[in-house]
């Protein structure tokens, strides 16, 4: 009989050993564990190599820039985007009147939308809305004297809704709060939803 014989014909040694072991079982004994610590010291390695990796990944994002991530997708600087800002504020206030936008107007909405900073998420529907301020020649700012009830269309978004119907981006919640019911996320709104306008408070 082999020296494994004695044992069930596993890789693995039994719970518990005889009391006795003679010359060939010890040596059958002594490599199994051997076997065990040699595939115990390889998971140790990987373990280890996942616990460097796990740091670096840690490093990485303890000191990522999620901000000038995003400023250099669009291949701008943070002094860029804060001079984009300043000019989009301005451009909001030359736009913000009941009047038809005058060509300073024009010219500075022109340069924003031209302009890949205006893909920052931060921009994306302020210069929307302009725009829509900007195209629609006919624009004034009616006085209503009933809710009035609005179909979206493609490229809507409730700030240029709110512009068309008000004269200005900022009463985008209102609309938002009057139609809770349709509109569950103010950033997502979709072609062929009605909307109530609510009167001016």
């Amino acid at each position: 009989m082999s020296a494994a014989g004695i044992f069930a014909q596993t890789d693995k040694l039994p719970d518990k050993l005889p009391d006795e072991l003679n010359q060939k079982q010890w040596e059958y004994v002594r490599d199994m564990y051997a076997i065990d610590a040699i595939l115990l010291l390889a998971k140790l390695d990987t373990l280890n190599l996942e616990i460097d990796s796990l740091k670096l990944l840690k490093e990485y994002t303890e000191n990522f820039d999620c901000e000038a991530e995003l400023y250099a997708v669009v291949g701008a600087t943070k002094e860029q985007v804060a001079d984009y800002r300043k000019k989009l504020d301005e451009a909001e206030t030359l736009t913000a009147k009941n009047s038809a936008p005058d060509d300073a107007a024009r010219d500075l909405v022109s340069v924003l939308s031209k302009s890949r900073i205006s893909c920052l998420p931060e921009f994306n529907e302020r210069v929307a809305a302009l725009r829509l301020r900007i195209d629609n020649e006919k624009y004034t700012v009616v006085t209503r004297t009933s809710e009035d009830m609005y179909t979206v269309v493609y490229g809507d978004v409730l700030t240029g809704i709110s512009l068309k119907f008000y004269g200005t981006v900022d009463k985008w919640d209102v609309i938002w709060k009057a139609n809770k019911n349709e509109v569950d996320n103010p950033d997502f709104i979709y072609p062929g939803q009605r909307l109530k306008i609510p009167l001016e408070k």
